[in-house]
Order: structure tokens, then sequence, then C-alpha cells
């Protein structure tokens, strides 16, 4: 298995479940798997960075940051996972 940590951020969480967690994943997981397996867990929870549920694609405002980069700056959701990688979903700010 492939430990790693997770961070989920967003309005509708309250501050204490923005802590980081722990998450096992089969190895050579990749970011896709990731969402489908937090998707799984997590049910309600995580789909507020879910545009199509039912396909488990990513919002277009979802940001997926892979040990501080953005995961389009890797691989996007094809970006390997491994031991102690630290990813952080989070809901892009706008406004003016």
């Amino acid at each position: 298995m492939t430990k790693i940590l997770v961070k989920l951020m967003h309005k509708g969480l309250k501050s204490h479940e923005h802590d980081k967690f722990s998450f096992e994943t089969a190895p050579n997981s990749t970011v896709r798997d990731l969402i489908n397996e937090l998707h799984e867990e997590y049910g309600e929870k995580f789909e507020v960075y879910l545009g199509d549920t039912e396909n488990r694609t990513l919002k277009r405002d979802a940001v997926v940051i892979v040990n501080g980069k953005n995961m389009v700056a890797h691989q996007g959701e094809q970006t390997r996972l491994s031991n102690g990688d630290l990813i952080v979903f989070m809901i892009a700010a706008v406004g003016g």
C-alpha cells in the first residue's frame, strides 16, 4: 500500500475538518485513482469537488495540489502517487 496525506479544503467544512489525514491507496495509484477512492470513502463530503458525480470528473474550479504544485504542472490526473505525498483538494476562490 502507498500511504499518503490528504487535505480537503472548502467552505462547507468545519476548521478541524481541514486537517490533513493519512490515507492508504494501492501501489502505483494516480490522482485519478485517488479521486475515485475518496469519493467511495467520503461520498457527499467529497462531491463538492466533482462536477459530475457519476463519472467522478472534477469541477472546473477544483484545484488539486500534489506536494505543493498544481497537478497540472505534473501529469494531471495521471500523476503517480508515492509514499508520503501530500495531496490537497480545494476550490479556487474567485471574486472581484
